[in-house]
């Protein structure tokens, strides 16, 4: 992959990334299965998978029945490596300010995380995440992630 074409890339995965992070923090986490593949996959390293769109939407859906949340989602240091099956992996970084109920709260990360992402890029041209592994490495305590990821699943 020539350097434009890398450079190109890079911004689409950005931009995913952004709107990722953009419709968790502005209320609107019922669009992000929207970013994945129809069968993608978003889990975490310890367990936990949502498998394929209806079951990402649930996760948020069963997320949202709780009450108000307010977050924002920093995604920082993104590597990208091209994949033989045209494919992308990727890692990103998070920094994680969450908290139940409404603004303002004190700036108190909730969690530092590693992102593994796998990207595709579907018929419409558009990258979408076909596998997005969160494994958290710093965490405030007594903090637990309140996304229920593989909620009514088998675990895989």
């Amino acid at each position: 992959m020539d350097f434009r074409n890398l450079l190109l890339l890079r911004l689409e995965i950005e931009a995913l990334n952004s709107e990722f992070a953009y419709l968790i923090d502005h209320d609107q986490s019922e669009r992000v299965a929207d970013l994945f593949t129809v069968d993608g996959v978003y889990g975490r390293s310890t367990g936990g998978r949502s498998v394929g769109r209806e079951a990402i939407r649930n996760s948020y859906s069963l997320r949202k029945d709780n009450g108000p949340r307010t977050a924002r989602h920093i995604f920082s240091n993104l590597r990208l490596t091209p994949l033989d099956d045209g494919r992308v992996g990727g890692s990103c970084v998070l920094t994680l300010f969450a908290k139940d109920g409404l603004p303002p709260h004190p700036a108190d990360p909730m969690v530092v995380a590693d992102y593994d992402d796998i990207y595709e890029c579907g018929e419409d041209g558009r990258w979408r995440f076909k596998e997005r592994i969160i494994t958290w490495i710093f965490v405030r305590e007594g903090a637990s992630s309140p996304l229920a990821l593989g909620a009514g699943q088998e675990k895989r």
